[in-house]
């Protein structure tokens, strides 16, 4: 397990400010036709008030297990309601946020099992090898 927090992690891999993060996470997670109105919902103060809850609590997990709770709880955010935010999905999509922290948590994880110094798996499989075939002698 990484020592760095999801935000960390998001800002180094994405050459991010720690100031961006929220709102470039923020931009990213939002459903497609929710990206051409993130200036109008920025504008609304409150619209966007679950989302940023959301962004800061995924942005301190260090584990991607973490991450169902921080999404029940954004599901039942007090401000997470309303025909724009549910039916018309002006907010961020759990899926797209998901994705984004699964990635970035478990890409860690990858790198340091490619750092690894083994020249052997323990239970590797041998590699296949062509069948020896006898000729015959008369």
């Amino acid at each position: 397990m990484s020592d760095k927090t999801f935000a960390e992690l998001y800002c180094e891999r994405n050459n991010l400010e720690p100031s961006r993060y929220q709102r470039d996470v923020l931009t990213r997670a939002l459903y497609p036709h929710a990206r051409l109105l993130v200036w109008i919902l920025l504008s609304q103060q409150n619209h966007l008030a679950a989302d940023l809850d959301f962004v800061r609590a995924v942005g301190v997990l260090k584990r991607f297990r973490d991450f169902d709770f921080e999404a029940q709880e954004y599901a039942h955010h007090p401000a997470n309601r309303g025909f724009w935010r549910l039916t018309m999905n002006l907010r961020i999509s759990t899926r797209a946020m998901r994705r984004m922290v699964r990635d970035t948590l478990h890409a860690t994880k990858e790198e340091k099992l490619d750092d690894r110094d083994e020249t052997a798996l323990p239970f590797q499989k041998p590699a296949k090898t062509q069948p020896v075939t006898q000729s015959k002698q008369s």
